[in-house]
């Protein structure tokens, strides 16, 4: 394998169900695929990524509510490295667009001039107010995905995070999920109302100029898809005129085609 490939750093899930389930994960592989890059992807249970990134130098971050600091999406590309010639892994999708941007400026910026403290608050509104709103309703389903291995990990930090029983948080057809799925249907429209001020300038979160933001956003309309499908099919891809269904294939040149294991 040519020694100038990228490493990604992701999430893996049981045989046969959708890899790059993860939004963190596909916001870097959006950002990869964006710039053209040749990558490989390395896919992780739950209970080997610390000690993953402890061998390979990742940093940690600043502590998860659940108690975990080291997470993913990382990359290691061979051209940043130390004098030694040691690759420096690079943590988090936001600084991964960041270095992308800075060593790969072709064929465009992520973040064209100007528009990064705007981006950056997409961000939060998007991750406050889109992915914060379905997580109540995937976090079971997200269980279901992974390996047993994974599931044992993933049981124990996420309900030690929520301090309640997975099965219990949000069960499909109760009263709790119909609620958050207002909830979630709700902060959806109401994003869709800001985009709609864009008036006819373009599809894209900014206009006519796709940027990392519209890779934020699709990211976690993507993980909603493959988390809660009957959801997203039932009603999310249906709201709001098709608005969100419309962002997810606007943006389907730059995400991974071959996604099942």
């Amino acid at each position: 394998m040519s020694s100038s490939i990228i490493t990604l750093y992701d999430a893996a899930c049981r045989e046969g169900k959708p890899l790059g389930w993860n939004a963190m994960g596909m916001k870097a592989r959006f950002a990869l695929n964006f710039k053209g890059l040749k990558y490989r992807t390395v896919w992780l249970e739950y209970p080997d990524i610390e000690p993953t990134m402890k061998r390979i130098g990742a940093s940690p971050g600043p502590t998860k509510p659940d108690g975990r600091r080291y997470t993913i999406p990382v990359i290691v590309d061979p051209v940043h490295a130390a004098p030694d010639g040691t690759p420096i892994p690079i943590t988090d999708s936001w600084k991964i667009a960041e270095y992308l941007d800075e060593k790969y400026p072709e064929p465009g910026l992520l973040f064209p001039s100007g528009t990064k403290a705007l981006q950056s608050l997409f961000h939060d509104y998007a991750m406050t107010n889109v992915l914060y709103k379905a997580i109540p309703m995937m976090l079971y389903s997200v269980w279901g995905l992974l390996s047993d291995e994974s599931q044992v990990h993933w049981r124990t930090y996420q309900e030690a995070a929520c301090g309640a029983k997975l099965e219990d948080l949000c069960p499909v057809g109760s009263q709790k999920w119909e609620a958050q799925s207002a909830i979630l249907q709700k902060s959806l429209s109401d994003l869709a109302a800001i985009l709609d001020k864009n008036g006819t300038d373009g599809p894209f979160v900014l206009g006519a100029q796709v940027t990392f933001a519209d890779f934020i956003l699709v990211s976690m309309l993507e993980m909603i898809s493959k988390v809660i499908p009957d959801e997203w099919e039932k009603i999310i891809q249906h709201l709001d005129n098709g608005r969100w269904q419309k962002a997810r294939v606007t943006c389907s040149a730059w995400i991974q085609a071959d996604n099942i294991r």
